[in-house]
């Protein structure tokens, strides 16, 4: 896996490598507001390489491109290695979206697919992955320059919570609620529509906020068709922009 860096200052914390914890605390005490960038195509060259003196076939799936370039950066690493048969992927997604289309990809090459039919497979499944956010306060998103200061002052007085969709490329705030409990109950409203009566995988994702987030799957699991469910941590990138405590419902349609 190739994550983003995320810079504090002079310092660099890798997810996967540096400890969750210091991430967050830094995240909440640190003076200057953290900022993200692009791995570097030696980066992704090294990690192809890699895989390449594992298998015959490479699938990379990555963070929509519509909000990133680091998928600029993978096939222009890719373009570096002809030899070796790598197919991009653009997600149109993020987090646990990602990861689910991620599971899809996995369990397609574990039954034999070649890479050409889980990248075609992988392509009919985008369309069946929505995510819908609660984001618990917005000092983050100001201090990333992603709201301005006198939107999150008059925010923060009314107690005004932005519920997020993210999907096909897009990502945009569909509601915004007052109050933290029904931001969340609207947020399980949202995605209970888009999924309706189908067969989903369901996730739920939290910015260091694991127990709610256990107690929220066990709240709402009856109100979707599950076949598989799953918590994770957002990961430092996300929670970069979205700060600590905030909570995702992500679903993927199985029919």
């Amino acid at each position: 896996m190739v994550t983003a860096p995320v810079h504090f200052g002079m310092d660099t914390f890798m997810e996967g490598v540096d400890p969750t914890a210091e991430f967050y605390r830094r995240l909440q005490t640190a003076d200057v507001p953290p900022t993200t960038s692009t791995p570097s195509p030696g980066d992704f060259l090294r990690t192809y390489e890699r895989l390449a003196n594992e298998a015959t076939a490479i699938v990379s799936i990555h963070l929509m491109e519509t909000k990133s370039t680091l998928i600029n950066v993978a096939r222009m690493a890719a373009d570096m290695l002809p030899h070796v048969d790598i197919h991009v992927v653009d997600s149109r997604t993020t987090t646990l979206g990602l990861g689910l289309l991620t599971l899809v990809a996995a369990r397609g090459a574990k039954t034999g697919k070649a890479a050409t039919e889980i990248v075609t497979h992988l392509e009919r499944r985008i369309a069946d992955v929505h995510v819908h956010a609660a984001i618990r306060e917005l000092t983050q998103l100001r201090r990333s320059g992603r709201v301005s200061l006198g939107q999150a002052l008059v925010a923060g007085v009314l107690g005004i919570r932005p519920i997020l969709y993210i999907g096909q490329g897009m990502a945009e705030v569909v509601d915004k609620v007052r109050g933290w409990p029904r931001a969340v109950e609207r947020m399980v409203e949202m995605a209970a529509e888009k999924a309706g009566q189908a067969r989903v995988a369901l996730a739920v994702v939290h910015t260091n906020a694991e127990e709610e987030a256990h107690q929220l799957l066990e709240a709402v699991r009856e109100r979707f068709n599950t076949v598989e469910t799953f918590i994770a941590d957002a990961g430092s990138a996300m929670a970069t922009h979205a700060g600590p405590g905030a909570l995702g419902i992500v679903t993927m349609e199985v029919d």
